[in-house]
């Protein structure tokens, strides 16, 4: 195992927190209790980016030789916040979802917009349409959250699936 295998560790890692979390929220939408359009397709929409994100990390692995601790912690933000973004966004066993989701709103879609603003950390050599969704999704995002309207969750997926085909052809460089 060479230094940049050792270092992706951690981050991969909290990635993989963050999914097998979601993972297990897969079950809850067989549940009654579950059955909320808005957490259904966020539950979608957050693990296809847990994926794109373990995917794009793979081109960060190659920067991760000679790197400064700073920079190191730098580069372990945005799989932390998408691990606590998953964490607000998760009821407890039991709970009613829609009450859970509502409540956690705001808290939620917070922590969403700054988990997509870290993404201008970095280059992925993205597109620019994929930059201006990025920006888009933030303003949408926090307007959802600090409204509680419910039709702006459905406007924010709409914009993530139009914006899906923009990082499709994103390939990785090793």
């Amino acid at each position: 195992m060479d230094v940049t295998e050792y270092l992706a560790f951690l981050p991969l890692l909290i990635y993989g927190i963050a999914l097998a979390d979601l993972f297990g929220e897969w079950k809850r939408l067989l549940e009654p209790k579950g059955l909320y359009l808005p957490y259904i397709l966020f539950t979608i929409v957050l693990t296809e980016i847990a994926v794109y994100n373990v995917f794009v990390y793979a081109e960060l692995v190659s920067h991760l030789s000679g790197i400064k601790y700073y920079d190191y912690m730098v580069k372990l933000l945005p799989p932390f916040l998408f691990m606590l973004t998953v964490n607000a966004f998760t009821p407890d066993k039991g709970a009613d979802t829609k009450t859970y989701f509502d409540k956690q709103m705001p808290n939620f879609c917070v922590m969403m917009a700054v988990f997509m603003g870290t993404r201008f950390f970095y280059d992925f050599g993205e597109s620019q349409i994929t930059i201006i969704g990025r920006i888009v999704s933030m303003a949408l995002t926090l307007l959802a959250g600090f409204t509680r309207k419910v039709w702006l969750t459905y406007v924010l997926v709409v914009v993530w699936f139009i914006f899906i085909f923009s990082r499709s052809g994103l390939t990785i460089n090793l």
